[in-house]
């Protein structure tokens, strides 16, 4: 999981300078850090719904944007350079890109289906 977090963080800074960004690693911060809260956040709706028969309250949200805010202050340009060097060999990079492009879409379309469905 702390990989594929890295992961996305690194294609997420990387979209943002090569489309000019001179601090690409803040926007890859927050991308990461959404996503995964999207993700946090589209697996507790059900759970809350169908093991306590309740609904996601503002609280909880705020409580999991919180965690999610603090992970991503582990992100720092150093690590996004750590990742660059490690992955700037790497096959199919294009191909990886689109699949993490997916991945972030994803997560917000399945937030919001799950909180259509069960919030």
């Amino acid at each position: 999981m702390k990989d594929l977090f890295y992961y996305i963080y690194y294609r997420a800074s990387k979209f943002y300078e090569d489309w000019g960004e001179s601090n690409g690693y803040i926007g890859g911060r927050m991308v990461a850090a959404g996503s995964l809260c999207f993700i946090f956040l589209s697996i507790m709706i059900p759970v809350l719904h169908y093991l306590f028969n309740e609904k996601i309250n503002t609280d909880i949200a705020w409580i999991v944007v919180i965690i999610t805010s603090i992970l991503s202050f582990f992100l720092s340009q150093k690590r996004y350079k750590e990742l660059a060097e490690k992955y700037k060999d790497e096959k199919n990079s294009r191909l990886k890109g689109w699949l993490v492009f997916a991945y972030i879409i994803g997560s917000v379309i399945l937030y919001f289906v799950s909180l259509a469905l069960w919030g």
